[in-house]
């Protein structure tokens, strides 16, 4: 199933006029072009003008890794652009090309993510129609396997939802790595959201929340509560759920809960959040919470502190109309990312 996007800018816009909010300014990292050679990628624009995103972009340890859904491949880019590792379908090179290249077939790539020492997790989806690597409105539940690569692109071995490779995971919402190198994914399935952390092959932690986990009373009145995020800590032993609550289909009220591993419960509450636009966007540090919103074009986050309380604003606008598709994204520094896609290359952007 393809994944079409209109041409319009996706950003965000957080209000909070009594705070100063900082407006960053942005700087290229590189470019990438489209393509089918090494350091470029399938960028395809329908005739009615929609993006078909079949590919994804991150940052992790100053590399950049792009997935490619038409060409079947991952590769790993240094900041200058220029291709290190293809996995995936080999392709001719010039002699004396550096590039390291490790054959493997994939089905449908979807999310992925770097440890410190450069080994690579992919999701990998079986599926034999054409899909897209974004996330579209109506969940894709085909079965799904997490593949774990050195860094030049060799398969190690292969996760399944118990850790061996038996039973597949269902829908992937995201894949994190802690600062001990553990991985943790955070899958889900129609009302039901899963945590599961993996030490190795080794699944050490996995916690099942329902729709009826989150019930809150007030006054005679009973909301419920239904997941919308959930945020892994960099320690790895704690994460944070950030749960919704309505009244029939009207929204109420936001919360995010801190859960900890150790204790396996939630153990308070940081935030409550009276507004549904202002959303968990990513956690930084262990130590800041950044909330986001959508208005006309502009990205502002929020930026609280474990106790919930705001200490500052960070304002990011693009104006570019000849953008197709704008992706933005922290890392776990805080740094500020985001990627831009014209019909003929990507640019990439830090913004500080």
């Amino acid at each position: 199933m393809k994944r079409v996007v209109p041409i319009v800018i996706l950003s965000a816009v957080l209000s909070c006029g009594q705070w100063k909010v900082t407006s960053y300014q942005s700087s290229k990292i590189c470019s990438i072009p489209a393509g089918i050679m090494p350091g470029q990628v399938h960028i395809k624009v329908e005739d009615h003008g929609l993006l078909d995103l079949s590919f994804n972009v991150r940052l992790f340890g100053g590399k950049i890794y792009v997935t490619d859904n038409v060409l079947k491949r991952v590769q790993i880019l240094d900041r200058d652009g220029k291709a290190q590792v293809l996995i995936g379908q080999k392709v001719p090179v010039p002699s004396g090309d550096s590039l390291i290249q490790s054959p493997f077939n994939f089905s449908v790539l979807g999310h992925v993510a770097a440890d410190s020492d450069g080994n690579l997790y992919v999701q990998n989806r079986l599926m034999s129609r054409e899909v897209g690597s974004g996330i579209s409105e109506e969940l894709d539940f085909s079965p799904s396997y997490v593949l774990k690569f050195d860094g030049e692109g060799k398969l190690q071995y292969t996760l399944g939802k118990t850790g061996l490779p038996n039973i597949p995971f269902d829908y992937i919402d995201s894949l994190e790595i802690d600062r001990k190198d553990r991985l943790v994914v955070v899958s889900r399935k129609f009302n039901t959201w899963s945590v599961s952390r993996f030490n190795g092959k080794n699944r050490d932690f996995s916690v099942n929340f329902v729709k009826s986990d989150f019930r809150d009373r007030e006054n005679n009145s009973v909301f419920q509560g239904k997941i919308d995020n959930v945020r892994i800590m960099r320690d790895g032993d704690m994460f944070l759920l950030s749960v919704s609550y309505y009244s029939g289909l009207r929204f109420k009220y936001r919360k995010i809960f801190n859960y900890s591993i150790q204790d396996r419960k939630i153990t308070r509450t940081i935030m409550n959040i009276p507004d549904p636009k202002n959303e968990l966007f990513s956690v930084v540090d262990n130590m800041h919470l950044y909330l986001w919103n959508v208005d006309e074009g502009q990205t502002k986050f929020a930026i609280c502190n474990m106790e919930g309380n705001i200490v500052n604003n960070i304002h990011v606008k693009s104006t570019d109309r000849r953008v197709y598709f704008r992706d933005i994204q922290i890392d776990d520094s805080g740094m500020i990312y985001s990627y831009h896609v014209y019909k003929d290359r990507i640019d990439i952007m830090e913004w500080k």
